[in-house]
Formats: structure tokens, C-alpha cells, sequence
């Protein structure tokens, strides 16, 4: 009786495990999914607004670099993610008829739900979800930077500059709305930036396309992790030979675009890849990004210099009391442009580079974009007056909402002198180079203003002559 008793026992744990695809099966069993997924993180997940104020310190001028909210996948990504539907049924074959996969059964019945068209007029435009990003980090900072905001609204006053993109002017818009009310457009107008000016990026800059020969990526790929990754997956799919490279990327696309245009879902190919190899995939995305926008080329330093030098004559402007200069500027672009201008001004820098063999020393850098380049990424300057302390003029940035604390600042609380000398650089006339990716012209007419603030002492010096 007791021998028929244990073999009712291995059946029914036999039968059990049928049921749920075996004890070899795999599902992602981690209680916190790991959802940083290099530049393409949903805004919603990283974000700091613990904002507190100054003690003894009032904001008197804002600036801010806004990259475009949660966005529709362009043509090719959508093209790359639609032939996962196509992969989808092999994947569902393999298991099913051929029982060479090792998914579980609750992991399989969610690709088989898994579904995802995006409308050609809507690619590479803002999601719904980007136009609320942009409008609560819009209410936001009006409720921080309200005794800057409250001044009379005008195109004097407050000055919105937006590149050409469909995706980044609509961020705009939907910012600007909420800022300034729905007939902000009468009161401030967006002012266009032309797609050949380095305010926007490096898409069409013949120099950076020259320069940028990112073999590290590349090489990345061919590493042992990368192999092993590609290998683990094929296998877990269920296919005797290795699964493309391209597919790899498909599935990860089709995973955080998921991800970040529906915060509250778990997207059905994140639930196919373990949390080491998102961390993989998502170091490849940061040194891919490292080397076209980041440290990793000289020439994003000279693209982002014309950015540096915009802020850097603004904040003089205000610590010299000109009462010419506007009381906030917001500037929207592209994930390049918010790079290139991190990049000019030292931050997320890294004591050593990143390469394709240092992946695992690289666990805790600076340059991880997740945390500095999310969709609705954001980089601000506020100019304070205070009462107390050794001087009266301050600055602090703010990375994502967050304090960004540079070396040599007080808790993020930096005196203007010292920033001034930081980046003094930027404000002599030769600051940047002319000639890097941009016209002469300004489209923005930000040089003008600019020059008009410094040349604002000289007239005066005369004057009294």
C-alpha cells in the first residue's frame, strides 16, 4: 500500500509538472522586474521630484533642455518589430509541436496574446503617454519655479525654442499648454530651430557621420557575455542554431517600447530575456550612445559647445542684473542634443571610459542612460538670489528633476563664481567653434541675445565717457 501510495505521489507531481511546462521551464520569477532599458526607459520610472527650496534662496531665472516625450517607434523599428509576429509562431511551433523550447506554459500564452501595430502616420511621433509626460513635468515645474513663472507672460519674458520634429515641437506644445495656458501660442510662440543647426543633435552633420566609426559597440557583440546571451535565448526559444542579432534587438525593442508606452504593463518579450541580459543588452545601448554622443568622440563636446555657451550667457546675464534677459527659456530636442549639451557641461562623466571588455567594471557609471537620457529627459539651471551665506548668487542644476551635485557645490547648491570660472570657456567670443555642424545663422536668434548682453557694459563704459 505504501509503494502505491509514493508511485500516486510521482504521478501526480509527474502530471503536475506537465502542466506547468516542466521543472526546466523558464519564466522570469524576479518580484522587481529590472525595467532600465538604456535610452528608451520610461520617464514615469526614474524620475526625482523631491524638490525642496532653497533656504534663504529665491529662483530668479530658469533654464531647461527638454528631450521629446514617449514616442511611436520610427518606420525601420516598427518594420523590425513587426516580423516578431512572423518569429512569434516559430517560437510557439517550437514548443508545441516540435517540444524543443523551455518556456512556460504562462510565458508562451502571453506571446500568443502579444500584438503590437503601430499606425504609419503616428511613427516617430509622440504617444499619449509622452503628451502626459509632458504635461505633468510641465505642472511640476510650475509649482517649483512658481515665483519665476508668476511674471507677465510674453514673448520678452519667456522664450520656447523647439527643433523641426514632429515629435519634439508636439512635446513642446503639450509642455507649453500646460505651462502657459491653451493661448500660449499668441503670448509665446515656439520658435522653430532648423534641422542643420547643432541645437537639435547630430543626424545631419557631415562631420559627426565622419567621425563616429563606433567599432566598441560593435566588438561588444562579439564578446563572450554577448555570444552566450544570444545562445541562452536561442535555446530557451526553442531553436537548434542561433536566433540573428537583428531578432535579439527586435524582441528588446518590441519589449521597452511596450514598456514605456504602457507604464503598467509587462510587455511579453521582457518576459523573455533574464534580468542579467537586459542589463547586457542595455550596457550595449549605453556604449553604442557613448561613442555616438557621448565621451566617447571629441567632436559631441565641439556639437554640444554652442548649447553651453547659450547658458552660460544667460546666467551672466542674471547675475549682472540685466533686466533685459527673460525669466525662463525652454528648449526642446532630440536625445543628441540633450546628450551633447550633458556632454559640454561635464556631466555623467566617467573616470574611465567605457569599452566592450570593461562591461563589468562598468556596473555602477555615470554615462548609464536610463537614469540621464530616459524619453522626457530633462537638464535644468536655476539661478538663485539669496539672503545669508558668502555670496548672493547661486546656482543648481537638476538631472531628470533631480539635484545634479558637482563636485565643488554645496549639496547641489553651486556659487556662481565658481561656476563661472568652471565653464568660463563659454563665455569668451571664441567659445565655440562656427563651423561644427551648423549654419552661420542662428535660426533661434539666441547668439544675438547673447551678444547683445555683453556688449551691454561696453555701450554703458562709453556712455559715461
Amino acid at each position: 500500500m505504501k509503494g502505491l501510495s509514493s508511485r500516486i505521489l510521482l504521478l501526480l507531481a509527474f502530471l503536475s509538472a506537465s502542466l506547468s511546462g516542466g521543472d526546466s521551464c523558464y519564466e522570469p520569477m524576479d518580484p522587481d522586474p529590472y525595467l532600465y532599458f538604456s535610452h528608451k526607459t520610461a520617464y514615469q520610472l526614474i524620475f526625482n521630484s523631491k524638490f525642496k527650496p532653497v533656504p534663504y534662496c529665491r529662483p530668479t531665472f530658469v533654464w531647461m533642455f527638454i528631450r521629446s516625450g514617449t514616442s511611436y517607434p520610427n518606420t525601420n523599428e516598427s518594420l523590425a518589430i513587426r516580423q516578431l509576429h512572423q518569429f512569434k509562431d516559430r517560437v510557439i511551433k517550437n514548443h508545441e509541436e516540435r517540444r524543443n523550447g523551455n518556456l512556460c506554459k504562462n510565458v508562451l500564452d502571453s506571446l500568443k496574446r502579444w500584438e503590437f501595430e503601430v499606425n504609419p502616420t503616428s511613427e516617430d511621433d509622440i504617444s499619449p503617454q509622452g503628451r502626459m509626460d509632458m504635461q505633468l513635468l510641465a505642472r511640476r515645474t510650475k509649482d517649483k519655479m512658481s515665483e519665476v513663472l508668476v511674471k507677465e507672460i510674453n514673448k520678452n519674458t519667456f522664450k520656447i525654442y523647439a527643433s523641426e520634429e514632429r515629435k519634439v515641437m508636439n512635446s513642446a506644445e503639450e509642455f507649453s499648454k500646460t505651462m502657459f495656458g491653451d493661448n500660449f501660442k499668441y503670448n509665446v510662440p515656439i520658435e522653430k530651430v532648423q534641422s542643420n543647426s547643432s541645437f537639435i543633435g547630430l543626424e545631419s552633420c557631415p562631420k559627426w557621420t565622419d567621425a563616429i566609426q563606433n567599432s566598441e559597440a560593435s566588438l561588444f557583440r562579439k564578446s563572450p557575455e554577448y555570444m552566450e546571451m544570444v545562445s541562452q535565448i536561442s535555446k530557451r526559444l526553442g531553436f537548434l542554431e542561433n536566433i540573428t542579432d537583428s531578432i535579439v534587438h527586435a524582441m528588446y525593442e518590441s519589449c521597452r517600447y511596450n514598456k514605456a508606452l504602457v507604464i503598467e504593463s509587462y510587455p511579453a518579450w521582457c518576459g523573455l530575456f533574464t534580468r542579467q541580459e537586459l542589463q547586457l543588452l542595455e550596457y550595449y545601448e549605453d556604449l553604442d550612445y557613448y561613442y555616438k554622443y557621448g565621451y566617447g568622440s571629441e567632436i559631441n563636446t565641439k556639437v554640444g559647445c554652442p548649447i553651453a555657451k547659450e547658458l552660460m550667457g544667460y546666467l551672466s546675464a542674471v547675475a549682472k542684473n540685466d533686466s533685459d534677459r527673460p525669466s525662463a527659456v525652454f528648449r526642446f530636442g532630440s536625445s543628441a542634443g540633450l546628450l551633447t549639451t550633458l556632454l559640454a557641461l561635464d556631466v555623467a562623466k566617467d573616470p574611465v571610459p567605457l569599452t566592450h571588455y570593461n562591461y563589468h567594471a562598468q556596473y555602477r557609471r555615470q554615462w548609464r542612460m536610463s537614469q540621464v537620457d530616459p524619453f522626457s529627459g530633462n537638464f535644468a539651471a536655476v539661478f538663485y538670489k539669496c539672503d545669508q551665506g558668502d555670496e548672493e548668487n547661486k546656482v543648481m542644476f537638476y538631472l531628470n528633476e533631480g539635484v545634479y551635485d558637482y563636485p565643488g557645490c554645496n549639496v547641489g547648491l553651486c556659487s556662481w563664481k565658481f561656476i563661472e570660472n568652471k565653464f568660463r570657456h563659454y563665455l569668451g567670443p571664441n567659445g565655440c567653434d562656427e563651423e561644427v555642424c551648423r549654419d552661420q545663422s542662428r535660426a533661434s536668434g539666441v547668439r544675438s541675445v547673447v551678444w547683445v548682453v555683453a556688449l551691454i557694459p561696453i555701450a554703458l563704459a562709453y556712455l559715461r565717457v
